[in-house]
């Protein structure tokens, strides 16, 4: 006798990877005015991901079958005292829906690294019409902005994923610093600061991101400001390397400003 094909979760538990599924519950809610005031059921579906430490995070599905929005965490017993498996909707709708994006960011990275701006833009766009939170896609769709110069656009982006706290997640760092670069080398400088310093926010023991600040405020003419944070990057890493260049620099400018702000001394003529 055979043994029943493994679900993806089943297979997913014995590669020893961490579950993942789809829960459901129900809620009332009050919808109307006096006599037509009534309570209504509602069917809510979350995407419960499991972690390290055998906790969950719970997050709901949006229209598209996408998860979508904050995620809260319970433990294993919460979530099964509150909420009812769906394990059909998970393989028949969330993973296929998960998929069609994930395949839909990667032909868009492809258009954009072969230089096809308006097909990377289109791919982006798709995937974020189902996704509105997806970080590659939103990085992606940002970069090609950048890339055709549209800092109207880029700048747009640029809210968006600050927005977006996971954007700042190690996962995604290569993307972050593409798109702070970019930003920069652009003259968007307060953008890119403002960027940066919501990354400082959440995570302060990064020397690459001090550096990152450091540059920006450099080319800012801001020297004293870029001086600080340089400093601030070498005491995280003292073998720091891009550092000995940008210091060099900031010696120089200052040098020069000081020279420049220093009186003339007075001409003799002689008669």
């Amino acid at each position: 006798m055979e043994d029943a094909p493994a679900t993806d979760n089943e297979a997913a538990q014995r590669a020893g990877e961490r579950f993942k599924g789809v829960f459901s519950t129900q809620s009332q809610a009050v919808i109307g005015f006096g006599t037509t005031r009534r309570k209504v059921k509602q069917n809510i579906f979350v995407f419960a991901e499991e972690q390290a430490d055998g906790s969950f995070t719970v997050r709901n599905l949006n229209k598209h079958f996408i998860p979508s929005g904050r995620p809260r965490l319970v433990t294993k017993d919460e979530l099964l005292a509150s909420f009812l498996p769906e394990p059909d909707l998970y393989l028949n709708k969330v993973v296929p829906m998960m998929r069609q994006v994930r395949e839909a960011v990667d032909v868009a990275d492809q258009h954009r690294a072969q230089g096809e701006h308006m097909s990377a833009e289109f791919e982006y766009k798709n995937a974020l019409r189902v996704d509105e939170e997806h970080i590659r896609a939103t990085f992606g769709l940002g970069l090609t902005y950048l890339d055709r110069g549209e800092l109207d656009n880029a700048n747009l982006v640029c809210r968006r994923i600050i927005t977006l706290e996971s954007a700042f997640g190690e996962e995604h760092k290569h993307l972050f610093n593409e798109f702070g670069i970019k930003m920069r080398k652009h003259g968007m400088y307060p953008q890119a600061l403002r960027y940066y310093f919501k990354a400082y926010r959440l995570t302060k023991g990064d020397e690459n991101l001090h550096y990152n600040i450091a540059r920006t405020y450099y080319e800012k003419g801001k020297l004293k400001l870029a001086r600080k944070f340089l400093e601030m990057a070498q005491g995280i890493n003292p073998g720091l390397s891009e550092a000995t260049g940008l210091l060099r620099a900031i010696e120089k400018k200052e040098a020069e400003t000081e020279a420049d702000a220093r009186p003339l001394a007075p001409q003799r003529f002689q008669w």
